[in-house]
């Protein structure tokens, strides 16, 4: 059977440490020397290694030159596009692309595989494009890219087994990443204006039909425009609309003043008609009347009104009025012939509009194709327009494309190998090796405590000197100073100190029910002894109590109880009853009577009366009774052990504790031995 993991309830002590270094210092020499030659070994047969590594970053900046768009937008320096440029600087063409300008296929590094034309195993030939791919495969595996932090700063490190070349490889990497994206940029803008190119071309055949057509169409519904493109009908009308409302303002001005002429010459009263006041010569006979009346006035005064010169006068009078009224007939005739000339006028214009208006009305039916059509060119205009001036800045692009990264700093050859570090190496397999030989011991050590045996039986001769006649060896068992011991009872059966232990319990049965178990100090192989013996009893079912009467609690430490409140110092004051001052251990059947305190005179307590009446009632209730007493030299301790069946000395190989237990006289007294 296997040791179970809970075995290992705790970890090796300093002491135990110390103690397996000692025993076995040849054993960790020896493992730490041989894990250091074969560390040094491998270190030598490992290839040697540089690393180096070249930064370049992503611009965000852009050229400014020209104030135009760009045809493929500027790299975007957010995280993920980062991992977008690792992703390409790490590609499988990226690496073929360096591979081939370095005429890297040939070289032994990378080439691991057969060339093209020879036979590997099995007389197959190598295919030359799995060889090429093991090779970009080999290439890749030296190279790593990785961001810097939170900048856009991309670390390019290459590892090769020769320094100038590892410096040679990150640098040209970094360039042709650069290059790469250059030439992409260039293939975008070439691509972009070969097809500006070609759309250019189409709209302006396809412009050139449209106007051609638009020509046709004019042409055939004699439709004509003038040079700014309005139509010939519409300025005719405009023109006509123009005059018309002339020419009617002026027809009422011409009937107002003909009008206001007939009804002043109606009432005789000329001299308020403009018109006639303005004739030269109604001015001039108006003079002339003013002349005569003058005249006629002084002659009047002078001569008397019948005298020869004043009918003189008034003839002439008589005559310059005749000639004003005819004067003022003829203007008033020539004002009413204005007004029928203004009429005329109006009437002829008005004609005139209605045959232009309904010469455009006509017209308007065919100008809505015309406009269709001259929509259409204006829309295909337009597009031929921002085509030919996208080609031209599209043109002016390629001259002053730029990168969207640039080397901040090249590989330099390495001066020192990357990988493996020898000396680090080499350093740390010392302490590793002595650990791992410390290791071994105490893994040697805990084998050899733990090796299934069979129990050991040992005359008293056999301690010749340390042991008298009369008491003796009962068995000789290892590990009883290990707090684990009685643990390993039940984990682990087929041990060292649970075959020894089942051994000196089966010599116990015949006819001892009450054991005590006492030694000459106070270590913890005595109370390890009585909490083993008592698990190895209650593992084949028999009923058995571990009464603690050295009452200092180390027996239920060692069965796992914790705090004792009620115990044997309250049994035997009868306090309490038997059964209410046991308590059952954790891991068997076994029951344990502890101590809730240590009193201040043991002695009277383990040597009374009351004390042999509670082992004869521990008698009736149990198969097996273990008493952990007091140390032989102890005070009331002797007593203690005249009143057990048993008495088991416990002690390590060598001491007095025999002779003690001669001199007073113990019954059926027998001596287990530790080492």
């Amino acid at each position: 059977m296997s040791e179970p993991a809970a075995t290992l309830t705790r970890a090796p002590s300093g002491a135990e440490v110390l103690r397996a270094a000692g025993e076995r210092i040849g054993t960790i020499l020896t493992v730490t020397a041989a894990v250091v030659l074969t560390t040094l070994a491998v270190l030598m047969m490992l290839p040697t290694l540089y690393s180096t590594s070249a930064s370049l970053m992503l611009d965000p900046r852009k050229n400014n030159v020209a104030d135009i768009s760009s045809v493929l937008s500027q790299l975007p320096t957010d995280p993920a596009s980062l991992q977008n440029q690792i992703q390409i600087l790490q590609s499988h063409d990226l690496a073929a692309q360096v591979i081939a300008k370095l005429r890297l296929y040939d070289d032994p590094e990378f080439d691991t595989a057969l060339k093209p034309g020879l036979f590997g195993q099995g007389g197959a030939p190598v295919d030359p494009a799995a060889a090429r791919e093991k090779i970009v495969a080999a290439f890749q595996k030296g190279l790593s890219v990785a961001a810097e932090g939170l900048s856009t700063t991309l670390t390019v490190t290459f590892t090769a087994r020769d320094p100038q070349k590892a410096a040679l490889i990150a640098n040209t990497l970094v360039d042709t990443y650069i290059d790469d994206q250059l030439a992409a940029k260039r293939d975008v803008g070439s691509r972009t204006t070969d097809w500006l190119l070609t759309r250019t071309r189409d709209l302006a055949q396809r412009l050139q039909a449209q106007e051609a057509a638009i020509q046709r169409y004019k042409a055939d519904n004699s439709l004509t425009e003038t040079a700014d493109g309005s139509s010939l009908a519409d300025q005719q009308i405009s023109a006509i609309s123009n005059q018309l409302v002339a020419a009617k303002a002026d027809l009422a001005q011409k009937q107002a003043t003909s009008e206001r002429v007939a009804a002043l010459i109606k009432a005789g009263d000329t001299a308020d008609v403009s018109q006639i006041l303005a004739s030269p010569l109604i001015v001039q006979l108006r003079t002339q009347q003013a002349l005569l009346i003058a005249q006629e006035s002084d002659l009047s005064t002078r001569y008397g009104p019948r005298h020869p010169k004043m009918a003189a006068v008034e003839t002439q009078r008589r005559d310059l009025d005749g000639k004003i009224a005819v004067e003022v007939s003829r203007l008033a005739g020539s004002i009413a012939n204005d007004v029928a000339v203004a009429r005329a006028n109006v009437a002829s214009l008005a004609a005139s509009l209605a045959l232009a208006e309904r010469q455009a009305s006509s017209q308007d039916q065919v100008r809505v194709k015309l406009r269709a059509l001259e929509s259409n060119a204006d829309s295909t205009r337009t597009m031929y327009q921002a085509f030919v001036q996208r080609l031209r800045e599209t043109q002016d692009q390629d001259v002053i494309q730029s990168a969207d990264a640039r080397v901040i700093s090249h590989a330099p050859v390495p001066t020192a190998p990357s990988w493996p570090k020898r000396s680090l190496v080499l350093g740390a397999s010392l302490p590793g090796g002595l650990l791992l030989g410390l290791l071994v011991a105490l893994i040697g050590m805990r084998f050899e405590e733990r090796s299934p045996r069979g129990a050991r039986v040992l005359p008293a001769e056999a301690f010749a000197g340390a042991t008298a006649p009369r008491v003796p060896v009962l068995a000789v068992i290892d590990g009883l100073s290990d707090p684990r011991a009685p643990d390993a009872v039940l984990d682990w059966p087929e041990s060292n100190i649970a075959r020894d232990m089942a051994a000196l319990r089966e010599r116990l049965r015949a006819g001892a029910r009450i054991v005590a178990v006492t030694g000459a100090d106070t270590g913890l192989a005595k109370s390890a002894t009585v909490a083993a013996l008592a698990r190895s009893a209650a593992s084949i079912g028999l009923r058995v109590v571990a009464v603690d009467a050295a009452m200092g609690g180390e027996t239920a430490r060692q069965l796992g109880v914790g705090a004792v409140h009620f115990g044997l110092l309250e049994a035997l004051a009868g306090r309490i009853g038997i059964d209410k001052a046991l308590c059952r251990e954790p891991r068997s059947s076994a029951r344990v009577l502890g101590v809730a305190q240590r009193p201040q005179n043991p002695a009277v307590a383990i040597a009374s009366a009351r004390m042999a009446v509670l082992l004869a009632n521990l008698r009736q209730a149990f198969d097996l009774v273990i008493v952990d007493a007091p140390e032989l030299h102890a005070p009331g301790g002797a007593a203690l052990l005249r009143q057990c069946d048993a008495t088991l000395i416990v002690a390590r190989g060598g001491s007095p504790a025999a002779e003690v237990a001669a001199r007073l006289a113990l019954p059926r007294a027998g001596l287990v031995l530790w080492r």
